[in-house]
């Protein structure tokens, strides 16, 4: 009898032993793994409870804010869901994109969170961000494209500050709705989460033109043009941008060099300010400028310029391989809109007709 208890008392001290060594090494050497799990509701909580900054315009009108309910938990809203190119989302369950994603630190305020406030279990409290989207302009452009029912994107450049007026894409998607649709949205061959003016590549059809031009004026072939332009090149930018799509063929298949909104909103800009291509900022801070890029010549800026400060170009099926497509390029002043637009019927005019209605705020 005495050597059963003795037993069962060494094997309870055994499991005892192996619950602790258990815990000793979840709690010491896995306890970060614990806590990063989507899973583990204290980190769930924990998000829920976390005061995120503003997203702003320059006016001080929120494109997107935490709503605190009753509970005390975290509610993410965006007043303009259209703007969803501009602010992108926030999620618990999907994470985070555009510049929620590009600013997350800032907005969650993990640089304020002090000692004391991870002890006392204080939720941070986000920094605000201002954006520098003029919001009239913005909601211009959108409610263009939504009204040709488009696919396209819309660009408005300051060509000396690179600040962002505008920035549009559709088709796009409600941020508000994000956990609901993410499934359908993510499936959508027409690729709703994807920014068509920073990544979307669009064939220059007859605005080829530009690279014709400007190798003519730089008395290069047109291959060191394209590679000037930055169009092989990727665009230093606060959100993610693509590199165009040069066919091997040039100038032959010159037409077929497909590239972004963002790529020739930049070039506009090098012919504005004699040469130079400003780096593009979307949010405002306090950091020392970026040195611009120079493109082309001041000699070639102030030759080209007023060519292609009003230009519409059409690039057809046999060029896009699917529907035609129209591009608008302006430049008023300092100002640069570029619009593309795609639709099922060849209309030279529906990205020009987006760029005019947005340059008629500089009218005002």
């Amino acid at each position: 009898m005495t050597k059963t208890i003795r037993n069962l008392q060494t094997a309870f001290i055994i499991a005892f032993a192996l619950v602790a060594a258990g815990l000793l090494y979840w709690q010491l050497f896995r306890a970060d793994d614990l806590t990063a799990r989507s899973d583990n509701p204290r980190r769930v909580i924990a998000e829920q409870r976390i005061k995120r900054g503003k997203i702003l315009t320059a006016d001080g009108i929120a494109l997107a804010e935490t709503i605190t309910g009753a509970d005390g938990l975290s509610l993410r809203r965006y007043p303009y869901p259209n703007l969803a190119t501009v602010t992108g989302y926030y999620s618990g369950r999907y994470g985070t994109g555009g510049l929620e994603a590009a600013f997350d630190a800032q907005l969650r305020g993990d640089a304020d969170q002090t000692w004391l406030d991870a002890l006392l279990h204080r939720p941070p409290v986000g920094q605000n961000i201002t954006v520098t989207i003029d919001l009239p302009m913005q909601v211009t452009a959108d409610t263009g494209l939504a009204e040709l029912n488009a696919t396209g994107a819309v660009v408005v450049l300051n060509a000396l500050t690179g600040a962002l007026a505008v920035m549009a894409s559709r088709p796009t998607f409600d941020p508000n709705r994000l956990d609901e649709d993410w499934d359908i949205l993510s499936a959508d061959p027409a690729a709703p989460l994807l920014n068509r003016a920073t990544q979307g590549l669009f064939p220059l059809g007859e605005l080829s033109a530009l690279v014709q031009s400007v190798a003519t004026a730089e008395d290069i072939s047109p291959e060191i043009a394209v590679h000037q332009l930055n169009f092989d090149g990727e665009i230093p930018f606060s959100l993610p941008t693509a590199s165009g799509v040069i066919p091997a063929e040039l100038p032959q298949k010159a037409d077929e060099i497909a590239v972004t909104p963002l790529h020739i909103a930049l070039v506009a800009a090098a012919l504005a300010d004699d040469g130079f291509a400003p780096p593009p900022i979307l949010v405002q801070t306090n950091n020392p400028a970026r040195t611009p890029r120079r493109l082309v010549s001041p000699e070639t800026a102030s030759a080209l310029r007023e060519q292609f400060a009003d230009v519409s170009a059409l690039a057809l099926p046999d060029v896009t391989g699917a529907e035609p497509l129209s591009w608008y390029v302006g430049i008023r002043g300092e100002m640069v809109v570029v619009a593309v637009v795609t639709s099922p019927q060849s209309n030279r005019d529906a990205a020009r007709s987006i760029g005019q209605s947005v340059f008629s705020h500089f009218d005002k």
